[in-house]
């Protein structure tokens, strides 16, 4: 019998226990996934809220004060405008791409977060009489996942200056992907030493080590080098 099929006669891979994956059913895995989204737009909301608020007292501005309580509802009302706005394509643009690059560059970022822990290993909460944890999937290679879906979002960085059918776009998103590239790359030497010292990749379980070891990773870290 191929080594490639099981007892069964299935491919391998299909006849494979993916419980590591997680167990939840298919609408809590959704459930999950809808407060993964939401959680990411109301904190990206709520940061640029306070990035211009802070800025506006760096600045000795008044910053938003307009919309909402304290200017809270900014955000949403810029979102709004911008969704309600005229969608032009430029004349010389591949249409397809033009509309697809900010759909790749925008979803691995919604991606990334699947394998973000909110609660420490073991901690389970119950949904509708589920107990889950808090996290959307552990995947034994979450570190890898991560970086993995970062990459992705350059392509479309790098897609949105080419389809534009002119030079300076192409030029500026180049220049973005290569600004990109070097922040990843530190990013990854920074991940590595995390898993390094905690021996796993899974988010949870890293995130617990460093809990349990009572010290954060960079003071161990900055320890053994100057041992």
């Amino acid at each position: 019998m191929s080594p490639y099929l099981s007892a069964e006669g299935l491919p391998a891979l299909a006849a494979e226990d993916l419980s590591m994956f997680g167990r939840d059913p298919w609408w809590l895995v959704v459930v999950k996934a809808v407060f993964c989204f939401a959680f990411l737009m109301v904190t990206v909301l709520i940061s640029i809220v306070m990035e211009r608020k802070v800025v506006a007292w760096m600045q000795r501005r008044v910053g938003p004060n307009r919309h909402g309580p304290w200017g809270m509802l900014q955000s949403l009302a810029d979102g709004v405008k911008l969704m309600l706005k005229e969608d032009v394509v430029v004349k010389r643009a591949d249409k397809a791409v033009y509309i697809l690059a900010p759909v790749v560059a925008a979803v691995p970022a919604f991606m990334a977060i699947a394998v973000i822990p909110f609660g420490p290993a073991g901690n389970e909460i119950s949904v509708f009489g589920h107990r889950t944890t808090m996290q959307l999937t552990d995947l034994p290679i979450a570190a890898l996942y991560i970086l993995a879906v970062a990459s992705v979002g350059i392509y479309g960085i790098v897609l949105a200056g080419w389809s534009s059918g002119s030079t300076y776009p192409l030029l500026g998103g180049l220049r973005s992907c290569a600004q990109m590239i070097s922040y990843e790359i530190a990013m990854g030497a920074a991940f590595a030493s995390v898993f390094l010292y905690s021996g796993r990749c899974r988010r949870r379980r890293s995130s617990n080590s460093r809990r349990t070891a009572g010290t954060w990773c960079c003071c161990r870290c900055r320890s053994s080098s100057t041992s």
